[in-house]
This record gives C-alpha cells, sequence and structure tokens, in this order.
C-alpha cells in the first residue's frame, strides 16, 4: 500500500504540474485526445518503485535482485522517458538505448530463459550467446509491444493489472519475497495511476512507463516461471496480446501497407473497437468510449490468463490456450478491419 500512496502522490503532483505549465498535445495517428496531457504517469511508477526496493523493503538476497532489476530497467525508462520530454527520438535509437536492459539483466541478475519446450531447438539456449540474443529480442520486443496497446485511458494499466489478479486469483508464490513484492508493487503503482488516468485523462503512462513495464512484467513472470517450476508457455500464455498485438501490426503495415513496421497508422485491435463503438453507440464523451475499449479488452483477456494460471504446468494446454487466443483475436480483428488496407500503396 505505500506503493500506492506514493504513486497516487507522485501522479497528482505531475497532473498539477502539467495543469500550471500547459504541455503542448501531440498530434499524432494514436491521438485520440484534445487536451495537453502529462505524459509522466511512468515517472510516478518508477519512483515509487524506487522508493520501495531501496527504502522501504528491508535488506536480504531477493530485496537486491528487485533493485538490481530497477537499475537494469533504467535505460528502457530513459529511452521513453526522452520521447516522452518531447526529445526527437528515433525509433532505431530507441532501440538502441533499450538494448543495454536485457544484457545486465542477463548477466547481473541471471534472467535467462534455457527452455521453450520447442524440441531441439531448446539445445541452442544451452549456449549463452543465444540465450543472450533470446533474451534481448524477447524484451525488447515485449516493451515495444506494450508500447503499442498503451494507446486508451486505462488499456495497458488495465492489461498490467489484470494480469496480476489473475495471479493472485490462482498462483502460488511460496514465500518468494521477491516476486510477490514487485507484483503487489506493479498491481498498486498502475492501480494508482489508474485512478488519475480513467476514465479522466488526467496523466498517461507515456512512453516511459510503457517501455519500463514491457520490460518489467516479462521480467517477473520469467523468475515467476522458473521458481515455481511452470511451462515456459505460461509466459507466452500471460503475454499473449501483446505479442499477437505486435506480430499483426508488423504484418499489416510491411506486407499490406507497404510501410515501416515502427511507423503508427492507427489500425490496432483497440482502435478499431475504439472507431466502431463511436460509430455505432455514439457515446459523445471520449472518454467513455475509452472505457468502453479498456472493458472489452479486459473481458477478451482475464480467462486466457485465468486458465492459464489454472493449467500453468501443463505446455499442451497453455499451447492450446495460445492458439485459441490468436483465433479469436483474428476474428474480431477482422470482423472491424477496413477493407481499404488490402489495397496495397
Amino acid at each position: 500500500m505505500n506503493v500506492f500512496a506514493l504513486t497516487l502522490i507522485f501522479s497528482f503532483i505531475l497532473w498539477l504540474q502539467n495543469k500550471l505549465t500547459k504541455t503542448p498535445l501531440r498530434k499524432t495517428a494514436q491521438t485520440y485526445h484534445k487536451k495537453p496531457t502529462s505524459r509522466l504517469g511512468g515517472v510516478a511508477i518508477a519512483a515509487a518503485l524506487f522508493i520501495d526496493a531501496f527504502f522501504l523493503t528491508e535488506n536480504s538476497a531477493e530485496t537486491e535482485l528487485y533493485r538490481l532489476i530497477i537499475i537494469c530497467v533504467l535505460p528502457t525508462f530513459v529511452a521513453g522517458l526522452l520521447d516522452d520530454l518531447f526529445f526527437d527520438v528515433k525509433p532505431w535509437q530507441r532501440i538502441l538505448l533499450m538494448l543495454p536492459t536485457p544484457i545486465l539483466l542477463f548477466y547481473f541478475a541471471g534472467l535467462k530463459v534455457t527452455n521453450l519446450s520447442l524440441g531441439f531447438l531448446d539445445d541452442f539456449l544451452d549456449y549463452d550467446i543465444f540465450a543472450l540474443i533470446f533474451i534481448v529480442i524477447a524484451l525488447v520486443g515485449m516493451s515495444n509491444a506494450f508500447n503499442i496497446i498503451d494507446g486508451f485511458n486505462g488499456l495497458l494499466l488495465g492489461y498490467v493489472i489484470t494480469l496480476a489478479l489473475s495471479i493472485f486469483f490462482y498462483g502460488s508464490f511460496n514465500n518468494q519475497f521477491f516476486i510477490s513484492n514487485i507484483i503487489y508493487a506493479l498491481f498498486y503503482s498502475c492501480l494508482a495511476v489508474l485512478i488519475i488516468n480513467s476514465p479522466w485523462g488526467k496523466i498517461f503512462l507515456g512512453d516511459a512507463g510503457a517501455y519500463m513495464l514491457g520490460i518489467l512484467v516479462p521480467t517477473v513472470l520469467i523468475f515467476y516461471y522458473k521458481v515455481n517450476a511452470l511451462s515456459p508457455w505460461f509466459v507466452m500464455a500471460m503475454l499473449i496480446y501483446p505479442t499477437v498485438e505486435v506480430l499483426v501490426s508488423v504484418i499489416r503495415k510491411i506486407i499490406y501497407r507497404n510501410m515501416s513496421a515502427m511507423e503508427p497508422d492507427g489500425l490496432h485491435l483497440h482502435m478499431l473497437i475504439y472507431k466502431r463503438v463511436s460509430k455505432k453507440f455514439g457515446f459523445r464523451k471520449i472518454r467513455l468510449r475509452h472505457f468502453v475499449v479498456a472493458m472489452f479488452i479486459f473481458t477478451l483477456n482475464f480467462p486466457f490468463m485465468f486458465f492459464a494460471n489454472v493449467f500453468s504446468t501443463n505446455t499442451k494446454i497453455l499451447f492450446s490456450i495460445c492458439i485459441w487466443y490468436v483465433l479469436v483475436y483474428l476474428l474480431i480483428y477482422f470482423i472491424l478491419l477496413p477493407r481499404y488496407i488490402f489495397k496495397r500503396k
């Protein structure tokens, strides 16, 4: 609860600072709000987590790991923060700035995946170079995927909260202080920002917050599955939403729209839902449309996350959960997708 209070206080201060200084409105394909809004919600979360890790928890080996992870995430956090502060940072430059984070986590925090339940392909992960490449691609990719789904009030925050709740309902910490502490910290910090973010939209996570959560969430899931001897497909099942979102985005942009995979196009699932909700129901208030989209995504994701926890040791069922999610996602996506995207430029 200390993290909740700290994040709430920092969020309020940053909202007040934005109100007084009037941050300019950023116009992009992903901008659906009309008023200048602080993009420093991630700063509030980062500050609260830092204070929690270094000042509010008792010293122990697990606390040292918690602190180390917070430090390792800093390069990725800074990569997003520069953009939030209106520095012109190109997408490839942000990726370069992110690279130290997975490398540091691999060598200093021991974040390593050596088994994917993929037969002979797992043999490659016995070699550090391949294990490192996998972690770098996985974490940088997931960090960008989290940024993609951070499109509307409460969407990414709600996703992280949903993930944490599914673990609380059926997961097991087995006195794992580090894992339980950081999951609770992520839950309460995201909840605090959500209170100010949704439905009023007074503060956004920003790229710093999205990138940071995109590293912290998969990192803690990897430690969680390894300590509890779960199937590695548990991690994939828990992260299937952002994974599918980023893969569909890349395929859509490169193959069908003949554009850069890093260029925004406003055709992500949550944006299509928003457009359909706006057209069919005509909600006048934008924040109400955001709320409906966030609740739709929650309704889509929570059952899959819950059953991933129920069958967390069964690779075959977890694989089936991932396949079913992809099919459901694509069915909804193609129902909502405008036909014009199939006309190549």
